[in-house]
């Protein structure tokens, strides 16, 4: 029986990927003493049952000051169990010190995850190694002790992507023109039930703040042409027509959900990401018995074993914006995870507070120029590519 010694860590990836990845039949998790809440291995459990579901955890308190107490319980637990492992990724320093002293000093086997390597590596023979497992976005929101509350926006059907590309340039040229637009169809469709899918207005009416809107019939013609909408009747006084779909009637009475569905569409025809999720909605708490959408991550997916969000914002990034993204990015993924804010703002703004703290906090920017060109794809992929973890640890994250 093969029992796997883990030093508990506040990044979730250092409490899982090394677990996963060697399989024991038992985890045995030291942690500090001071950590009252439980639930944090009840989530653990739940992520390694999805993939060792036979397999037993255990938790040993330890006052993490005490270098002789560490020792002792590592010490303890190599000599209770036949066959030990000791992962030195998560923990302490004193953790790693008096966890590397009880394992030589006991005949365990001693290992260390290199995360961005993709390798466990055998400490004791420094030559040998195995792969990695890849992690899953279930996988950091279980051990997180989050769950998934539902979406935002149902992401589209694949036979969509191509008009939906097509209708997302069109709206990026006439950006002002969807504007209004938005707003006339969001006034005439307020009092609508979610599957009322037929929009009959006159051509001008007032939103409550009694400001006068109008489609524009360039915009509405180009969502006819695409399959958005049919039966359209445009006049002097008069719009009706028939939302394809009440799927498609949420996409347009949405202002920003375009660039959301631009970037979800690109990273799934990226071919290299994995669990590409439109609208996300997240309760960080699974356990207190309330659901509650505490936060809503516009594209989230997994590059490799780290979550990538993308906070995507039809306007210039501010302030607020950049720190809603950066705390998604850690309360899931910790250092080990990257954060991309899609903005229609102009690159020519780099001077200014909002994207020099950008900078400061790691998050890459992707803005209207990127977005406008023929290779969006390839930048974003880019972007996820080269925003290495290792270039954030001196970053304020």
């Amino acid at each position: 029986m093969l029992t796997q010694i883990e030093f508990y860590d506040k990044d979730v990836i250092k409490n899982t990927l090394g677990v996963i990845s060697v399989k024991p039949d038992k985890i045995v998790f030291v942690y500090d003493d001071a950590i009252t809440d439980m639930n944090r291995f009840k989530s653990l459990e739940k992520c390694f049952k999805r993939h060792l579901p036979n397999a037993v955890l255990e938790k040993y308190p330890v006052d993490i000051l005490k270098i002789d107490e560490i020792y002792d319980t590592v010490s303890r637990i190599i000599n209770d169990n036949d066959e030990c492992i000791v992962d030195f990724t998560g923990g302490s320093e004193l953790m790693t010190i008096a966890g590397y002293k009880a394992g030589l000093d006991n005949g365990a086997r001693l290992v260390y995850t290199d995360i961005l390597s993709k390798k466990v590596m055998n400490i004791n023979d420094m030559g040998q190694y195995m792969s990695t497992d890849e992690l899953t976005l279930e996988d950091f929101i279980d051990a997180r002790g989050a769950c998934f509350i539902g979406n935002s926006h149902d992401g589209p059907k694949e036979d969509m992507y191509d008009a939906i590309i097509d209708m997302c340039r069109i709206i990026f040229r006439n950006i002002r023109l969807w504007r209004d637009t938005c707003a006339y169809i969001q006034t005439a469709m307020a009092d609508s039930e979610p599957n009322d899918t037929m929009l009959h207005a006159k051509i001008e009416i007032s939103q409550k703040d009694g400001r006068k809107v109008t489609p524009d019939r360039r915009l509405i013609g180009a969502f006819e042409r695409l399959g958005f909408i049919k039966n359209l009747y445009f006049s002097d006084r008069y719009v009706a027509f028939d939302f394809a779909s009440a799927q498609i009637k949420s996409y347009m009475i949405s202002y920003g959900v375009w660039l959301e569905l631009y970037v979800y569409i690109n990273a799934k025809r990226a071919g290299i990401f994995k669990d590409v999720r439109l609208g996300t909605m997240i309760d960080w708490d699974a356990y207190d018995g309330v659901l509650v959408p505490e936060n809503e991550i516009d594209v989230i997916f997994m590059d490799e074993s780290m979550p990538v969000f993308v906070s995507c914002k039809l306007r210039d990034a501010n302030t607020p914006a950049l720190n809603e993204l950066l705390i998604e990015k850690k309360r899931i993924g910790g250092w080990f995870s990257k954060s991309i804010m899609v903005t229609f703002g102009d690159k020519s703004s780099m001077g200014t507070g909002t994207y020099n703290r950008a900078r400061q906090y790691g998050i890459e920017i992707l803005d209207k120029e990127d977005i406008m060109s023929d290779d969006f794809s390839d930048r974003l992929i880019k972007a996820v590519k080269e925003h290495s973890p290792i270039t954030l640890k001196w970053k304020k994250v």
